[in-house]
């Protein structure tokens, strides 16, 4: 879709305002100067953006006389040392600075006490601590985190930060356990307030959508447990922020006994350990506790480990390198780290008996599979930054195949011999590299009843409300009212220049389109019975669009062809591990297709050795769908399709469906020739002023218009009812959350939710699915 780059950049920054607690509208009240009518109160999104594009901030402490805060006031230097943002960060002590002259720029302030504030100001000293938001009682041990609230000090409004506890050591550690891998995000926090309780409980809170004040209703709770649900011959298991069901605590403490007892068998010595097992009810829940969703995660100077049971089956439970991890690092005393361990999990795991125990062969088998696409490069895999989790696990278990272990003091050699080998020796292929003559998976057939989509957006930044959060299950159950019966899920990644090649990373972080949470999307759709289509996605830096990546030399066209297929291969292996119906390859990267189609070519023969379902290419509307020449490879054509309906200000609704008509009949065309069925990987209207002459672009100045909307939909729809051709519709888009929406130009975006346009989809999807 042109000229989506900027659409997606409109987006990406209302995103981060929404994941940092920015409004839309102007704001209803501060605390502290008041704005006279003639000098109004800006914004708060206008303050805060304005703070965060500083180029001078202040941290300041502020600590109680007495007060041991070295270790604080250390690492605050540290943070400004590392200029997070680019910004130059004066450290200060509050002891004898004028209050005065706090009000004059963005700052943060750390420590055990405030300096004279205004009355109003949101935090109040109470008999055992503070109180927050005059309804939240703060300990002097809790941590409040409040990283960007408007200043009280100032005569002109800024921000001002505050990360305060009366225990500094916790406050330290809570720091760097949040930030240290990114101080950055210290500036772009995606809560407008932390409270972490000294007992473990922890609230998250927003702001309201147009105010300085907080919205109490999208206030997150979290419950830490006073005693284990299980707790037998040293195994201690925990539930937290609500309950597992008894079948999900047996299933987990049965697997994690059997991966023991697995380990047990193979070196001969029974283990006398257990890690403290903590359980979790859903992702959105361990991304909101870890910062990370993975439904197994274990930390190694804690000795947790943290589970999903409801994300895990015994197969994946068993065959979870997270799970064998404390065990092996156990039977290491710590010598291993890294994809050292990794290489030792799967000798071990290659050598349990696999008639007893299939999910261990079945793992190996589909690592040959990997190796045979070529993807495959030994420990380089494991140096990827943001690479892929399953090619890591695919080459640890390639390289380590024909480490037959066969007796106890083989297990022990081959662990010290991974305990002082470093990365190059265990190059991938140390053993023997694995048959290449598997065949592809087994191919599934095309689904027969046509594909009645919605895309689903990642629209939420707070864990809570993406791909991965509770709220998605409402907002697909509406989908289904609307006889919605297929779903395109659509994980992003980042490329910051189209004219230089680079790795494409894989999202990690909780509250982005990380694997789990794209996978929890998946299992909710079909747990609805719809067709998945996965449709992994680039967005470019610098306002440009994927139609612009292109490049100079054949070097870096190989460069940008390994990193793809890097890349896509990742999603291909995560669609067959679900089960996808369908897996787009690739969007709108027009210049990529036109000039190399046969390294496209080459790609879908490599995919389809590891990925059963159907295969498409979403291409864009007009020079590249019309010049497309590969689609006897694919199973499906793929049309993003924002054809003008009419260049007319006013036309009638015949001038609008004539306009529909015309360039669904060329693509029906396309479609006979290729004998290929039809799919609209992506298409909708604005409900604005005008919706029909240039759908894919921003509203700009153009006014809030349902009916202009409805009327393109109807046109699109009539068209489409005449095509038989076309099997499969996904309009753009559908939040993964209902609810508060984008005040920016409210009314003015692509959903049909809560449109004229929702009921006229709805009729029509209802008698094309019937």
């Amino acid at each position: 879709m042109k000229n989506r780059s900027n659409w997606w950049a409109a987006l990406l920054s209302v995103g981060l305002m929404i994941a940092i607690g920015l409004p839309v509208l102007s704001s209803k009240k501060h605390t502290g100067s008041e704005a006279t009518a003639a000098d109004p109160e800006p914004s708060r999104e206008r303050v805060q953006r304005q703070a965060m594009r500083a180029s001078t901030w202040r941290f300041v402490y502020c600590l109680e006389a007495g007060t041991a805060g070295e270790e604080l006031i250390s690492l605050l230097h540290q943070i400004a040392a590392a200029q997070p943002m680019g910004k130059r960060i004066e450290v200060v002590d509050c002891q004898g600075l004028p209050v005065d002259t706090l009000g004059g720029g963005p700052l943060t302030m750390f420590g055990n006490r405030l300096p004279d504030r205004p009355e109003d100001f949101v935090l109040k000293p109470s008999r055992d601590g503070w109180e927050f938001d005059g309804r939240l009682a703060i300990g002097r041990d809790d941590i409040l985190f409040l990283p960007a609230y408007r200043n009280p000090w100032g005569s002109q409004p800024t921000v001002a930060g505050f990360y305060l506890s009366g225990d500094l050591p916790g406050l330290v550690a809570a720091l760097r356990h949040e930030y240290e891998t990114e101080w950055t995000r210290m500036f772009w926090t995606s809560w407008a307030y932390e409270l972490h309780q000294a007992d473990g409980d922890r609230v998250y809170g927003s702001y309201d959508v147009s105010s300085w004040e907080f919205d109490e209703t999208e206030e997150v709770r979290m419950e830490s447990p006073d005693v284990p649900v299980y707790q037998q011959d040293g195994l201690v298991v925990y539930s937290y922020d609500g309950t597992v069901t008894t079948e999900e605590l047996e299933r987990s403490v049965a697997g994690i006994r059997t991966v023991r007892s697995l380990l047990d068998s193979l070196t001969g010595t029974p283990m006398d350990w257990y890690p403290e097992v903590r359980l979790y009810p859903s992702l959105e829940r361990i991304g909101l506790r870890q910062g990370s969703m993975a439904p197994v995660q274990y930390d190694a100077g804690a000795g947790l480990l943290h589970l999903v049971p409801c994300f895990l089956n015994d197969t994946s439970i068993l065959r979870s390198f997270a799970i064998w991890r404390p065990f092996v690092e156990q039977l290491a005393e710590d010598t291993l780290t890294g994809s050292r361990l990794d290489y030792v999990i799967a000798t071990l795991q290659n050598n349990v008996d696999t008639e007893a125990f299939p999910v261990f062969r079945n793992a190996t088998v589909a690592a040959q599979r990997v190796l045979a696409t070529g993807v495959l490069r030994g420990s380089a895999d494991f140096a990827v930054e943001d690479g892929s989790s399953f090619i890591q696990e695919a080459s640890a278990r390639i390289t380590t195949m024909g480490a037959y272990l066969s007796t106890p003091e083989a297990v022990k050699k081959e662990i010290a011999f991974y305990a002082k080998a470093p990365p190059k020796a265990t190059a991938f292929g140390r053993h023997h590299q694995a048959d290449d003559k598997l065949g592809k998976v087994e191919k599934r057939t095309m689904p027969g009843r046509p594909l009645a989509g919605m895309t689903f957006a990642h629209q939420g930044y707070r864990v809570h409300n993406g791909y991965g959060g509770e709220k998605i299950k409402p907002s697909i159950d509406s989908l289904v009212n609307l006889h919605v019966n297929a779903l395109a899920i659509v994980p992003y990644t980042f490329m910051r220049n189209p004219t230089t090649p680079a790795p494409l990373p894989i999202p990690e972080r909780a509250g982005s389109e990380n694997d789990w949470a794209t996978i929890c999307s998946i299992r909710e759709a079909k747990r609805r019975g719809m067709f998945v289509l996965l449709k992994p996605q680039i967005w470019i830096g610098g306002g440009h669009w994927p139609g612009d990546v292109n490049f100079a030399t054949e070097a870096e066209w190989d460069s940008f062809f390994e990193h793809y297929t890097y890349w896509i291969m990742h999603y291909a292996l995560l669609a067959e591990q679900e089960q996808v119906g369908a897996l787009c390859l690739g969007t709108e990267l027009v210049q990529t297709t036109l000039k190399h189609p046969d390294r496209w070519r080459e790609l879908i023969r490599k995919v389809r050795m590891v990925y059963g379902g159907q295969l498409t290419y979403a291409a864009n509307w007009g020079e590249e769908f019309e010049g497309f020449t590969f689609w006897d490879a694919l199973d499906a054509i793929g049309l993003n399709s924002y054809y003008p309906l009419s260049e007319k200000e006013d036309p009638t609704d015949g001038e609008l469906l004539a306009g529909a008509q015309r360039w669904m009949q060329m693509a029906a065309g396309v479609s006979r020739k290729a004998d290929r069925p039809l799919w609209l990987t992506e298409t909708g209207f604005r409900s604005t002023d005008r919706a029909w002459q240039n759908p894919h672009a921003d509203a700009g100045e153009r006014l809030a218009n349902d009916r202009a909307q409805e009327r393109c939909f109807d046109a699109l729809l009539t068209a489409a009812a005449e095509t038989p051709e076309l099997r499969g519709i996904f309009i753009w888009k559908w939040p993964s959350f209902l609810g508060k929406q984008d005040q920016r130009n409210p009314g003015t975006g692509f959903t049909p939710g809560g449109k004229p346009a929702a009921l006229t989809l709805g009729k029509y999807y209802q008698n094309w699915v019937e």
